[in-house]
Protein backbone atom coordinates (compact mmCIF):
# COMPACT_ATOMS: atom_id res chain seq x y z
CA UNK A 1 0.00 0.00 0.00
CA UNK A 2 1.55 2.96 -0.98
CA UNK A 3 0.97 6.87 -0.46
CA UNK A 4 -3.11 7.69 -0.74
CA UNK A 5 -2.68 11.05 -3.03
CA UNK A 6 -6.21 12.06 -1.82
CA UNK A 7 -6.33 11.12 1.46
CA UNK A 8 -2.60 13.12 1.94
CA UNK A 9 -3.89 16.09 -0.32
CA UNK A 10 -6.81 16.18 2.46
CA UNK A 11 -4.52 16.55 5.18
CA UNK A 12 -2.55 19.14 3.70
CA UNK A 13 -5.32 21.69 3.53
CA UNK A 14 -6.31 20.21 7.16
CA UNK A 15 -2.84 21.54 8.14
CA UNK A 16 -2.96 24.43 6.65
CA UNK A 17 -6.18 25.40 7.87
CA UNK A 18 -5.04 24.76 11.67
CA UNK A 19 -2.15 27.04 11.08
CA UNK A 20 -4.55 30.03 9.87
CA UNK A 21 -7.18 29.83 12.51
CA UNK A 22 -4.92 29.74 15.16
CA UNK A 23 -2.72 32.40 13.71
CA UNK A 24 -6.57 34.20 13.35
CA UNK A 25 -7.73 33.33 16.58
CA UNK A 26 -4.36 34.71 18.24
CA UNK A 27 -4.60 37.89 16.06
CA UNK A 28 -8.01 38.88 17.60
CA UNK A 29 -6.71 38.40 21.05
CA UNK A 30 -6.56 41.42 22.82
CA UNK A 31 -6.12 43.45 19.94
CA UNK A 32 -7.33 46.93 21.56
CA UNK A 33 -7.44 48.32 17.86
CA UNK A 34 -9.57 45.61 16.66
CA UNK A 35 -12.25 47.23 14.57
CA UNK A 36 -14.08 43.99 13.55
CA UNK A 37 -13.91 40.65 12.51
CA UNK A 38 -15.63 38.35 10.46
CA UNK A 39 -16.15 34.47 9.49
CA UNK A 40 -16.82 33.68 5.92
CA UNK A 41 -15.92 30.80 3.28
CA UNK A 42 -12.29 31.78 3.10
CA UNK A 43 -11.41 31.50 6.90
CA UNK A 44 -11.50 34.07 9.65
CA UNK A 45 -9.97 37.76 9.07
CA UNK A 46 -9.49 40.39 11.99
CA UNK A 47 -9.19 44.47 10.96
CA UNK A 48 -7.05 46.64 12.97
CA UNK A 49 -6.91 50.37 13.07
CA UNK A 50 -3.22 49.72 13.26
CA UNK A 51 -0.33 47.85 12.52
CA UNK A 52 0.82 44.98 15.13
CA UNK A 53 3.95 45.41 17.01
CA UNK A 54 6.97 42.70 15.74
CA UNK A 55 6.99 40.93 19.15
CA UNK A 56 3.26 40.16 18.91
CA UNK A 57 3.42 38.98 15.22
CA UNK A 58 6.26 36.74 16.36
CA UNK A 59 4.85 35.13 18.78
CA UNK A 60 1.58 34.33 16.52
CA UNK A 61 4.01 32.58 14.04
CA UNK A 62 5.80 30.48 16.86
CA UNK A 63 2.12 29.78 18.62
CA UNK A 64 0.93 28.26 14.96
CA UNK A 65 3.72 26.62 14.32
CA UNK A 66 3.53 24.52 17.23
CA UNK A 67 0.06 23.65 17.07
CA UNK A 68 0.78 22.99 12.98
CA UNK A 69 3.71 20.67 14.44
CA UNK A 70 1.18 18.60 16.90
CA UNK A 71 -1.54 18.61 13.79
CA UNK A 72 1.72 17.26 11.30
CA UNK A 73 2.61 14.67 13.65
CA UNK A 74 -0.74 13.76 14.80
CA UNK A 75 -1.86 13.21 11.37
CA UNK A 76 1.72 11.69 9.80
CA UNK A 77 1.98 9.02 12.84
CA UNK A 78 -0.68 8.50 15.04
CA UNK A 79 -3.62 8.32 12.65
CA UNK A 80 -4.44 4.95 10.95
CA UNK A 81 -3.91 4.12 8.52
CA UNK A 82 -1.28 6.92 7.78
CA UNK A 83 -1.39 9.03 4.44
CA UNK A 84 1.93 8.27 3.89
CA UNK A 85 2.73 4.60 4.93
CA UNK A 86 6.26 3.51 5.97
CA UNK A 87 7.91 6.68 7.38
CA UNK A 88 10.49 6.65 9.69
CA UNK A 89 10.40 5.97 13.21
CA UNK A 90 13.87 7.16 14.19
CA UNK A 91 13.43 10.58 16.56
CA UNK A 92 15.77 12.79 13.95
CA UNK A 93 14.05 11.32 11.03
CA UNK A 94 10.64 12.12 12.64
CA UNK A 95 11.68 15.54 13.62
CA UNK A 96 12.68 16.66 10.09
CA UNK A 97 9.39 14.79 8.33
CA UNK A 98 7.32 16.91 11.20
CA UNK A 99 8.87 19.68 10.53
CA UNK A 100 9.19 20.12 7.30
CA UNK A 101 5.84 21.37 6.87
CA UNK A 102 5.91 23.61 9.37
CA UNK A 103 9.07 25.00 8.30
CA UNK A 104 7.07 25.34 4.20
CA UNK A 105 3.94 26.81 5.75
CA UNK A 106 5.47 28.98 8.23
CA UNK A 107 7.99 30.71 5.81
CA UNK A 108 5.49 31.38 3.34
CA UNK A 109 3.17 33.09 6.26
CA UNK A 110 6.38 35.26 7.46
CA UNK A 111 6.90 36.12 3.25
CA UNK A 112 3.33 37.27 3.27
CA UNK A 113 3.50 39.23 6.24
CA UNK A 114 6.84 41.06 5.18
CA UNK A 115 4.82 42.41 2.19
CA UNK A 116 2.08 43.69 4.01
CA UNK A 117 4.28 45.53 6.33
CA UNK A 118 6.47 46.65 2.83
CA UNK A 119 3.37 48.56 1.23
CA UNK A 120 0.96 48.69 4.82
CA UNK A 121 -2.57 49.97 4.58
CA UNK A 122 -3.92 51.08 7.92
CA UNK A 123 -6.38 53.11 9.48
CA UNK A 124 -9.62 54.00 7.46
CA UNK A 125 -8.39 52.56 3.96
CA UNK A 126 -7.70 49.17 5.63
CA UNK A 127 -11.15 49.93 7.32
CA UNK A 128 -13.21 49.97 4.42
CA UNK A 129 -11.01 47.41 2.12
CA UNK A 130 -11.74 44.62 5.15
CA UNK A 131 -15.09 45.22 5.46
CA UNK A 132 -15.65 45.39 1.19
CA UNK A 133 -14.08 41.94 0.93
CA UNK A 134 -15.69 40.67 3.71
CA UNK A 135 -19.24 41.55 2.24
CA UNK A 136 -18.18 40.50 -1.07
CA UNK A 137 -16.72 37.15 0.09
CA UNK A 138 -20.41 36.49 2.28
CA UNK A 139 -18.58 36.71 5.44
CA UNK A 140 -20.40 37.37 8.86
CA UNK A 141 -19.03 40.73 10.20
CA UNK A 142 -18.67 41.21 14.05
CA UNK A 143 -18.02 44.43 15.23
CA UNK A 144 -16.49 45.23 18.43
CA UNK A 145 -16.79 47.74 20.91
CA UNK A 146 -14.02 50.33 19.96
CA UNK A 147 -15.04 49.43 16.02
CA UNK A 148 -18.34 50.80 17.11
CA UNK A 149 -16.97 53.80 18.54
CA UNK A 150 -14.50 54.37 15.45
CA UNK A 151 -17.67 54.00 13.03
CA UNK A 152 -19.75 56.53 15.08
CA UNK A 153 -16.77 59.04 15.66
CA UNK A 154 -14.93 58.58 11.97
CA UNK A 155 -18.47 57.94 9.75
CA UNK A 156 -21.11 58.89 12.44
CA UNK A 157 -22.67 55.05 11.23
CA UNK A 158 -24.19 52.70 13.84
CA UNK A 159 -22.47 49.32 12.08
CA UNK A 160 -25.32 48.33 9.81
CA UNK A 161 -25.20 51.94 8.15
CA UNK A 162 -21.69 51.39 7.60
CA UNK A 163 -22.34 48.15 5.91
CA UNK A 164 -24.78 49.13 3.98
CA UNK A 165 -22.80 52.42 2.89
CA UNK A 166 -19.10 49.59 2.01
CA UNK A 167 -21.84 47.74 -0.33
Amino acid sequence: MGIQPLYLAVIVVFWLIVYHLTYRLLSLAGDRSLVFWSVGPFGVSAVSLREPRAPRVVAQLLAAAGVLAVACYVTLYLVVPPPIPGLSQAPLDRLAIVGAPVAAITLAHIFAVLRERRYPVWGEARVLSGAQRSVATGGRIFFTRAGRAFLRERYGATPGEFLTMVR
